[in-house]
């Protein structure tokens, strides 16, 4: 939606090395850069399909309420199934294959949602949505993980991928879970996601080229290391 902007760690812009601080730093750059991007170009009156996109939506959402309404609710251990789930295969280890099951069963879910959530009180009603957003989250975390073990990666980061076949235990004792690979390739690519059809969707491309700063001190300091003169 254009004009609407994702900053911090909603924007997913960190990298797998980012240092610590990245976050709060992220969150508060990002946000004025977009509000100064929204002053200087986003100005005047909404798109004139905004009314009818934005009715559209509240259709949509009043529908699943309607849908969803029940005597006796179940969105309460749905949630908790969901959270310990996403937790036991895509939190610091990860299972391809329990990445691979846990994300269709994620699918299905959002793809039966309205007919096999229920909420039997205005306290669950507000956890259906979050449960919504909690599963397409879901949805695109895994989606993303198992592209990235497809192709080809390894553990690094935070994250240890459990790989039977190339990979080794630090110790013995430890369960097979800990068998693992270090990706020391570092692909010079990003991984980018979206969702389009209900679904979500993947691609790799090469990293935008860092711009040229003209920032007067960058620029002194560079003509003094190319001339040895200051001036």
């Amino acid at each position: 939606m254009k004009g609407l902007f994702a900053v911090g760690e909603a924007a997913a812009s960190h990298g797998v090395y980012r240092p610590g601080g990245t976050a709060l730093n992220a969150g508060q750059v990002g946000s004025t850069r977009a509000a100064q991007y929204i002053a200087a170009r986003c100005q005047g009156d909404a798109p004139v399909c905004f009314d009818t996109e934005a009715a559209a939506a509240l259709a949509e959402m009043g529908a699943l309420a309607d849908a969803c309404r029940a005597d006796t609710g179940n969105v309460r251990a749905l949630w908790q199934h969901a959270a310990e789930e996403m937790s036991r295969c895509g939190a610091a280890i990860r299972d391809p294959a329990q990445i691979r099951a846990y994300g269709k069963q994620v699918e299905a879910q959002l793809a039966g949602f309205a007919k096999t959530v229920k909420a039997g009180s205005r306290t669950e009603l507000a956890m259906v949505y979050r449960l919504r957003d909690m599963l397409l989250s879901q949805h695109a975390y895994l989606t993303a993980m198992a592209d990235y073990t497809a192709h080809g990666g390894q553990s690094r980061g935070s994250a240890l991928y459990t790989d039977l076949t190339g990979g080794v235990k630090p110790f013995a004792q430890l369960p097979d879970t800990f068998t693992f690979a270090l990706d020391e390739t570092e692909a010079p690519l990003i991984q980018e996601l979206w969702f389009e059809g209900g679904t979500c969707r993947t691609a790799w491309r090469a990293p935008r080229p860092i711009p040229e700063d003209d920032d007067f001190f960058e620029n002194v300091w560079r003509s003094y290391r190319e001339t040895g003169n200051i001036d």
